[in-house]
C-alpha cells in the first residue's frame, strides 16, 4: 500500500534574520503544529500513522555563548513539560557568530493519539544559561503526518 499524506502544517515565527529574542535558560515556544489525523483515526490504521517534524532556528552568539537547547514535545501546551518529550538537541555554539540550526525529528505516535483527530507538536528553544545567545531567524518548524504500511 502506497502512503497516504493526512495532514501537513507549517509554524513560522519568523523568515528573516531581524529578531532579537534572547534565548534564556526557560524554554521560549517557538514553533506549534498541529496534524490532523481524522483520516486514520478509528481504523486498522491507526496504529501505521508516521509524522515528519523539520524545522530551522536562526541563532547569534556572542563570547562564550552557553549550550543551546531544542525540544520537541507531543501533545503538550504552550508551556514545556507538558507533553511528550520525543526529540531533543543541544548545540554548543564553539565560535562567535551566527548559526542555522536544522531540526528533522520523526514521530509514532501511539493509536491513542491517531484517535484523538489531532496530535500537536510544538518546538522549545532555551539556553543552558541566561545569556549569551539570542534568536535572530529565521524560525520555522514544519509537520508531516502520513499514513501506510511498509518503511516510512
Amino acid at each position: 500500500m502506497a502512503f497516504e499524506v493526512l495532514d501537513v502544517r507549517l509554524s513560522q515565527l519568523s523568515n528573516t534574520n531581524t529578531g532579537t529574542l534572547q534565548i534564556e535558560d526557560t524554554p521560549i515556544l517557538i514553533g506549534d503544529v498541529g496534524l490532523i489525523t481524522t483520516a486514520a483515526a478509528g481504523t486498522a490504521q491507526a496504529g501505521d500513522v508516521r509524522v515528519w517534524l523539520s524545522g530551522t532556528v536562526g541563532v547569534s552568539t556572542t563570547g562564550e555563548p552557553p549550550d543551546i537547547l531544542l525540544r520537541v514535545e507531543r501533545n503538550g501546551t504552550d508551556t514545556f513539560g507538558s507533553g511528550t518529550l520525543i526529540y531533543t538537541e543541544t548545540v554548543n555554539p564553539a565560535v562567535v557568530s551566527n548559526l542555522s540550526i536544522s531540526v528533522t525529528a520523526a514521530d509514532f505516535p501511539s493509536v491513542t493519539d491517531v484517535n484523538a483527530n489531532q496530535i500537536r507538536y510544538t518546538l522549545f528553544i532555551s539556553s543552558s544559561a541566561a545569556s549569551g545567545n539570542t534568536l535572530i531567524g529565521p524560525a520555522t518548524f514544519n509537520g508531516i503526518a502520513a499514513v501506510g504500511a511498509g518503511p516510512f
